[in-house]
Parts: C-alpha cells; structure tokens; sequence
C-alpha cells in the first residue's frame, strides 16, 4: 500500500497533508514498511487517531504508532502519552516504554518555539540510522502569510531560519572548535530542506577523514 493509500484509506478522521509530501516520505520510510519500528508523532489530539491510522496502515504490522498527545484509548499499534518534553523523566519514561524511536514526525502546532524545543529534546534519543521530520515549515517563512505562527522572513527564530543555522553545526567538526560538537554534530549525518518539510537523517560517522588515492 503506497502512504497515499493509506492516507485515502483512513475512516477515523480527516487529515490534510500537502499532495507532494507522500513521495517525499515514501522515499524516505519505504525500508520500514513491514518490519518492526517505533514512530513518535508530535500531533494535536484531534487529529492524532487519523494520522495514526495512517502510518499504521503504510508501514503495517510491525509498526508501533506513539501519539504524543492526549488520546482516545490506545490500540495495538496506537498508543497516547501525553507530558512535557521539556521533562527528561518523561522521555526517560518513552523510551522505557516503547524504545528509541526509529521516526519522529512533528506536524503538532508549527509555532517556532514548540517546533525547536521538541526537536532538541528528541534529537538526542533518536535511534542511529533514525529519522525526524518536521511538516508545514513554511508556515514559518511568511508573515504576510502565516502571522498567526509568528512566521518571519529570514527571522533565526522560526524553523527555518534555525535549520540555516543547523547547517553549521552539522559541520562542527571542520570550525576549528568555534562550533564545539555535541550531540547534534556527532549524530546527524544529513539535512534535506523540502518545501515545507525537514528531513534529519541519524547516524554516526565512524571516519571524517580526507584520503589521497596515492
């Protein structure tokens, strides 16, 4: 089943998603569909059964779907957890439960300061080899257009404009320790900028060195 199979599939609720998103993911998830894995979905509660239904029906039986939310009562692919990501107790408590996630998908409110604090508290439980995506971006880039999710134009406060910013933290190791490395620099080894959607590809280089043929 392509995702937008199961997008078109779903009776529990309607979702909305942009029509060239589901290539993107597709090419993306396409090596989870039917084997076990763990996806944390930052999502509002009212459409938190939809989507989960969704990623249940693409990537099958073996996934484990986790609404980051409030929810109706969990099924056997489907659970809700809802608490403050600001709160390691509560991640620590996550990952107890369910595991590290293999996915993170963030379509929840797309204002800037959820958006940021979410992908910082998660980036570091994130599985090696992982993937977080973060939807909707350009609500960020705009304020003649997306005011209401204080979007700015160039603004380092949005989404956007933190990505820039990412870009040279991903390269931490090659400034001369202007940008010490941390856990994001050690641990992502690739961004892909989509319009409206971030895609963060995990996984630790194990040699960053330049080598010669002769």
């Amino acid at each position: 089943m392509s995702l937008y199979d199961a997008f078109t599939s779903v009776k529990s609720g309607e979702i909305e998603k942009n029509v060239h998103f589901f290539s993107i993911y597709e090419r993306y998830l396409a090596s989870y569909k039917n084997r076990p894995c763990v996806l944390f979905l930052i999502i509002d509660e009212p459409h938190a059964q939809a989507q989960a239904e969704m990623w249940v029906r693409y990537l099958g039986a073996f996934s484990k779907i986790i609404c980051l939310t409030n929810g109706y009562k969990g099924q056997d692919q489907i659970a809700f957890r809802a608490g403050n990501l600001d709160n390691p107790l509560f991640r620590k408590q996550l990952v107890i439960e369910f595991g590290a996630p293999d996915i993170v998908i963030d379509d929840g409110s797309h204002l800037p300061e959820d958006t940021i604090s979410s992908f910082e508290n998660l980036n570091s439980i994130i599985k090696n080899n992982g993937l977080y995506f973060i939807e909707d971006t350009y609500t960020s880039s705009y304020t003649s257009y997306w005011e209401n999710y204080k979007g700015s134009l160039g603004d380092p406060g949005t989404i956007l404009g933190y990505a820039k910013d990412l870009i040279d933290e991903m390269h931490a190791h090659h400034t001369g320790q202007v940008i010490p490395a941390n856990s994001f620099s050690e641990n992502v080894q690739s961004m892909h900028i989509y319009d409206g959607l971030l895609v963060f590809e995990y996984g630790r280089y194990l040699d960053r060195r330049s080598v010669k043929n002769f």
